[in-house]
């Protein structure tokens, strides 16, 4: 039975949506996952769908040590990074985890660079510097351990904080767990809409939410500089975890393995938002000249602000690799259904309301 490692993978985004696609894939049962993370903390999500710990191992390793990691993942066959570090460590977090993972004699690595597309991910000035030199660094080693990246566009479960614009109320431990177990690892709500994706959005009710806050109903979204709606990718967090598990039963990987929950363009993800409320939506356009401007006043401590502007103007770029991405991992793994903005805006708005 083979082994998967998942460093971060304690996470409640996509270390939870990797973990329990591979519960209920059919395939689930021939997979033992190896969660490395910096404690034995085990989350509650873990807990409800791995009561008795016979299915997940949480190994603790030292991300900047080579050897520690080395170490934590003996018997790992492939290994695949979510961690998210973000205090400048990314980068060289990664490469450890690579080179940890040909000592340790792995088949297969991919580092954590999920988002736009390789080109798209080293063309914006925020996230260059985590990805940079990394994939270069995998190549130099592929004689040793096949090495691909999972990239998804961006991330469908914004649009969540929209419908859910206020935190719901923190349950009780048990309570929480229940609800936990009752919905496969999800509690029903906004945890289910929005699968462990924290509100940081820049949308200015303060939802948390991204482009479009459709409980509040207001949009802000980027236009090219031609006045046409470009293109996105939005794809929800389980179908990247579907789409992860159901790549670890392919024999060969692509060096990119980029998944697609639907393309659109800004203008039809606006009608899809308008038809499941009912309403017109307080639509503010940006575009390329806006937001440099913005990116002139952004204070250099504030990131968040300097990456959705950086993510709004590579929108209105409208290149593939960072908006849109071409499906790669749709074509290999056509059992996943992935689902669509409209699917996943009416189902939601139906459980806020």
């Amino acid at each position: 039975m083979p082994t998967l490692g998942l460093a971060g993978g304690t996470s409640p985004s996509l270390g939870r949506a990797i973990v329990t696609a591979l519960f209920s894939a059919p395939h689930g049962p021939q997979w033992k996952i190896v969660i490395l993370s910096r404690s034995r903390h085990r989350p509650l999500w873990l807990r409800a769908v791995d009561p008795e710990e016979l299915r997940v191992q949480i190994r603790t390793a030292d991300y900047l040590s080579v050897e520690s990691v080395a170490g934590a993942l003996k018997g790992v066959d492939t290994l695949i990074s979510v961690t998210s570090a973000l205090d400048g460590s990314q980068r060289q977090v990664q490469l450890n985890l690579l080179h940890a993972a040909v000592k340790a004699g792995c088949a297969r690595f991919a580092p954590s660079q999920w988002g736009f597309g390789p080109t798209g991910l080293e063309a914006v000035s925020a996230t260059k510097g985590a990805v940079e030199g990394v994939w270069e660094e995998c190549m130099r080693f592929q004689d040793k351990i096949e090495c691909t990246r999972f990239n998804h566009g961006s991330f469908m479960n914004y649009l969540g904080h929209g419908i859910f614009p206020n935190p719901e109320p923190r349950l009780p431990e048990d309570e929480q767990l229940i609800r936990l177990q009752e919905g496969g690892g999800y509690a029903k709500g906004e945890d289910e809409a929005c699968q462990g994706l924290h509100r940081q959005g820049d949308m200015k009710d303060g939802s948390g939410a991204f482009l479009i806050s459709l409980k509040n109903g207001i949009a802000e979204l980027p236009q090219r500089d031609d006045g046409k709606w470009p293109r996105i990718t939005l794809t929800t967090m389980r179908d990247v975890g579907r789409f992860v598990a159901y790549s670890l039963e392919l024999p060969r990987w692509e060096p990119s393995m980029t998944m697609v929950g639907e393309t659109l363009t800004m203008g039809e993800l606006l009608a899809h938002a308008e038809a499941v409320a009912k309403r017109k939506l307080d639509v503010t356009v940006v575009n390329s000249k806006d937001l440099e401007r913005k990116l002139k006043n952004v204070s250099s401590d504030d990131f968040m602000a300097w990456l959705w502007a950086e993510l709004k103007l590579a929108y209105c770029r409208d290149r593939l690799d960072e908006g849109y991405l071409e499906p790669v991992v749709n074509r290999l793994c056509p059992e996943v259904k992935p689902t669509s903005v409209k699917e996943y805006l009416q189902s939601h708005w139906m459980d806020a309301d």
